[in-house]
């Protein structure tokens, strides 16, 4: 683990606990010495670096873990038959395959920020991140349309969704993705990738350029866990002259590559 990779991890740790934070950042100092190869004047240039850093998590962390909170109260107020259900289908996750529980927040944040309306994921699995997604849309007045190929993961989607109350926003498609997303009537402001890493490729040229908006964004799962497998992908999008793009992780675990496509 590098410098860089090191401070990434400092970001997550700090975004998801509540212990001291002066504590925590003279050990995670003391680490990144210990761990560094660096000699002492670019360790104290470094040093300088994750002070600030640290400071402005310091700054962000109240309000993000706040967010987080008013998520989860607001689910409970409006839609209080859904947290058992998510909680039933997080516990199962491991065997589905299914996004964590943070990532599925993280897809509810930020369909919502975006005012997505109309919504396209490829691998609905068992239906846990459509259901994260369709809460969004209950507020935006949008659509998921979500596909999946496996017929034992297809009916337990519908029935999660059905269970869900959420039926109205979100219609699950049985097939192969590669071959029915040129059927399906765009574009769309977000697209979410979720389904077999070595097809990236495949799904990317089949959305863009007209299926996904200006201003719209894809993002794909796994980044970080399964690089290697999507490693054409990542390394095309990342240059790519009409896209911005930001790897990120919420579990230091799955990862999202987040591409936003320019306006102009």
């Amino acid at each position: 683990m590098d410098y860089y990779e090191f401070i990434k991890w400092i970001y997550y740790k700090y975004w998801f606990s509540r212990f001291h934070k002066v504590l925590i950042g003279l050990k995670i100092l003391n680490k990144v010495f210990l761990m560094s190869s660096l000699d002492r004047r670019d360790f104290l240039r470094k040093t300088g670096e994750a002070l600030s850093f640290l400071t402005l998590i310091n700054h962000f962390l109240p309000p993000i873990v706040q967010a987080k909170e008013e998520i989860l109260e607001k689910i409970k107020k409006n839609s209080p038959h859904i947290i058992n259900l998510l909680k039933e289908m997080d516990s199962k996750g491991y065997r589905f395959l299914s996004v964590p529980w943070e990532d599925g927040e993280f897809l509810h944040l930020i369909v919502k920020a975006i005012r997505a309306s109309k919504v396209l994921e490829i691998g609905t699995s068992h239906g846990f991140s459509a259901i994260w997604i369709g809460l969004s849309l209950e507020e935006t007045n949008g659509h998921l349309i979500t596909i999946e190929i496996d017929d034992e993961r297809y009916g337990l989607a519908l029935k999660n969704i059905e269970r869900a109350r959420l039926s109205h926003r979100i219609t699950c498609l049985k097939g192969d993705a590669h071959k029915i997303i040129s059927k399906i009537e765009g574009p769309f402001d977000f697209i979410f990738l979720d389904a077999d890493k070595e097809g990236q490729m495949d799904y990317f040229n089949k959305v863009y350029p007209k299926k996904i908006n200006p201003g719209g964004i894809i993002a794909v799962h796994n980044a970080i866990s399964q690089a290697g497998a999507m490693m054409d992908y990542l390394e095309m999008i990342k240059k790519h002259p009409d896209f911005d793009t930001v790897i990120l992780s919420l579990t230091m675990r799955d990862g999202f590559a987040l591409s936003y496509r320019h306006r102009v």
